[in-house]
């Protein structure tokens, strides 16, 4: 497995800003947070460095870590130091790059085992009025990091194989599969199958589900020749403090387990599409939840065989008045079937 959590990125992050010398506060979360520090309830010194969680994609035998690192300062109402803001912090942008990109080794931090994964990243510019006028730069850094998919590593507590009977491939077995997986992970305290209106409900005990959670969303499969494409989102969420004081934590926590349910289902026997992207979400539902948000396409062959379908003689030559004739009766069969239960 990767060795470097989501959470030391962040920590790297919040230790390069604290010893800059121009940097003079640091933030993380996402843009609605962007002038509020969490800490203080004050708005917070400028200039400030603020890292707002984008896509996570795994790639073979790598992690590709995407962050929007906002540098911003304050920009007077008649705009005579914006010239000043934008070139101060295009140069914040290019310093905390340099950092990454040489993976340079202090005593806050050892970059060495992360690689950069863009070597020309962008750094968009921008203005915008939130309390007060800021101006900076926004970069979008991709920071890539080994990943070992070993299930030898993985925190669960019987270690089990995924089905390979004649249903193996099915969509049940498939979540049949997920389930045990959710059941023996150490960290997951419940699991769910539905649509998202179901997300912070139980259906079986009618409350409100424990977290971490892991839930399946049904997603549209594609038929594509001799192939089916089975598609889920796959969420894993935890509740997040009113005063987010433990975002970093949430989201940290559950992609370490995104990261061992995507290395079990890649190790079992299903066909998994690669390069499968991971999205943040923070404070979703009216419950404070975050996590993060996993579309799994499971392949499987597809056999254009008539001769297994479960129908009978089709009777070309029948009219439609015929069929609903006969629809008609086999409702009045199954009306019948109901007074006798």
């Amino acid at each position: 497995m990767s060795t470097i959590t989501y959470k030391q990125l962040l920590t790297y992050f919040s230790s390069i800003a604290y010893h800059h010398e121009q940097i003079k506060s640091f933030g993380f979360g996402d843009y609605k947070q962007i002038t509020n520090d969490i800490e203080t309830k004050k708005e917070p010194l400028y200039p400030r460095m603020y890292v707002v969680p984008e896509q996570v994609q795994f790639n073979q035998n790598h992690i590709h870590y995407n962050f929007g690192v906002v540098f911003m300062d304050r920009v007077e109402d008649d705009l005579s130091n914006l010239d000043d803001v934008m070139s101060d912090t295009l140069e914040l942008a290019s310093d905390i790059f340099t950092v990454f990109y040489q993976s340079y080794t202090y005593e806050q931090g050892d970059f060495s085992k992360i690689a950069v994964g863009d070597w020309s990243p962008e750094v968009v510019p921008f203005t915008e009025r939130f309390n007060t006028i800021l101006g900076g730069h926004t970069l979008h850094i991709k920071l890539t990091i080994p990943f070992d998919y070993n299930s030898c590593n993985l925190p669960i507590v019987d270690d089990f194989g995924f089905g390979q009977d004649e249903s193996f491939s099915s969509y049940y077995q498939i979540l049949k599969d997920w389930k045990n997986f959710a059941i023996a992970h150490e960290q997951v305290n419940s699991y769910g199958f539905g649509d998202v209106t179901q997300l912070v409900n139980n259906i079986e005990t009618k409350v409100e589900p424990l977290y971490p959670r892991l839930y399946f969303l049904p997603e549209t499969s594609t038929l594509n020749q001799n192939q089916l494409d089975i598609n889920f989102d796959v969420r894993c969420l935890d509740r997040i403090e009113d005063n987010l004081s433990n975002q970093q934590d949430v989201l940290s926590d559950t992609l370490e387990i995104m990261k061992d349910f995507y290395a079990k289902t890649y190790l079992s026997d299903y066909e998994v599409l690669w390069n499968a992207s991971l999205n943040p979400i923070l404070q979703e539902t009216q419950t404070e939840l975050g996590g993060w948000s996993l579309i799994v396409t499971i392949q499987q062959k597809f056999d254009y065989n008539r001769c297994v379908l479960p129908i009978t003689t089709f009777a070309t030559g029948i009219t439609w008045e015929e069929l609903n004739r006969k629809w008609k009766e086999i409702n009045q069969e199954w009306d019948s079937v109901k007074k006798i239960n």
